[in-house]
């Protein structure tokens, strides 16, 4: 017996003397153990310290991505060949969610004027959405920062100058997005994704919509190899709230009727298929007083 205490006494004492003479291995030991870090066995694997996402409406999607949805602290790149590929459809039941708090949905700088009646037939609530046109990019920037960092938003899209967009500048966005717990998403050119590094946290790439299935790719996403040629059904979001271009129009009508000053021309044209209506002159989007929807 006494013996056998001897025995444990001398490893105790040579494991204290072994942490004492390598006091680095100690600090390895804790930093691995940050629950920030993730190690290759890891991946696909729901960790305990996770946030909870914001559910995309997309079972697949949701189980390729950390917390099993958007984060919702965090910078987010979507790019695409073009604008309307359905890039919009895929965040539909989150601003359907998003809606539901508080705080506002923001779009700086948008390519189309967002559609009030088909965003309010796919549930999503109107009055939290806030359009900001800015001048120039810098001020579009400035504005994206700054609604990220507010907390006064629960998500900001954004559609900024590519040729001015640095590395540097989706620092500021991805840190200004973890200050006010805001989803920040750019949409940005297919190129960006070859020829730009960039700090978001989670990095799409939409190849095509094709019979209402959307195929995209996921780049870079915290936690996890990049996944190639996921197809989501996101027809699926709009099948159920379809309007006819009467239906819509007569929407229209009451919308411009209930807000407090007078529209500044009337649409006639057969709106555009997803959530936005084309902008026809450009002066319309860096009005020196926007209005929160045209």
């Amino acid at each position: 017996m006494a013996k056998t205490a001897e025995t444990s006494g001398k490893e105790t004492s040579g494991k204290e003397t072994s942490e004492k003479e390598n006091p680095g291995k100690q600090t390895t030991d804790n930093l691995l153990k940050h629950p920030k870090l993730w190690r290759a066995n890891q991946l696909g694997q729901q960790r305990q310290h996770e946030q909870q996402g914001i559910c995309t409406g997309f079972k697949t999607l949701n189980q390729h991505l950390p917390g099993q949805g958007w984060p919702k602290a965090a910078l987010v790149e979507v790019m695409l060949a073009s604008a309307g590929v359905g890039e919009l459809r895929l965040f539909v039941p989150a601003l359907r969610h998003l809606s539901q708090q508080s705080r506002w949905l923001a779009w700086v700088a948008p390519p189309f004027i967002p559609y009030a009646p088909a965003l309010h037939a796919l549930g999503v609530d109107i009055s939290k959405i806030l359009v900001i046109h800015p001048r120039n990019h810098q001020d579009a920037l400035w504005a994206v920062e700054r609604a990220c960092k507010s907390g006064s938003c629960s998500s900001v899209f954004a559609w900024l100058d590519e040729r001015k967009l640095k590395y540097r500048d989706t620092q500021r966005l991805q840190i200004a997005a973890k200050q006010g717990n805001t989803l920040s998403c750019l949409f940005r050119p297919h190129s960006a994704g070859q020829n730009s590094s960039s700090l978001a946290e989670l990095r799409l790439l939409i190849h095509e919509l094709e019979r209402g299935m959307l195929r995209l790719s996921i780049n870079k996403r915290r936690g996890g190899w990049p996944i190639d040629n996921l197809t989501l059904p996101v027809a699926q979001v709009v099948d159920g709230a379809t309007l006819t271009h009467t239906e819509i129009e007569q929407q229209l009508q009451l919308w411009r009727l209930a807000q407090p000053r007078p529209p500044q021309r009337v649409h006639t044209r057969e709106p555009l298929p997803l959530l936005t209506r084309e902008v026809e002159n450009p002066a319309e989007r860096v009005s020196a007083q926007p209005s929160p929807l045209h």
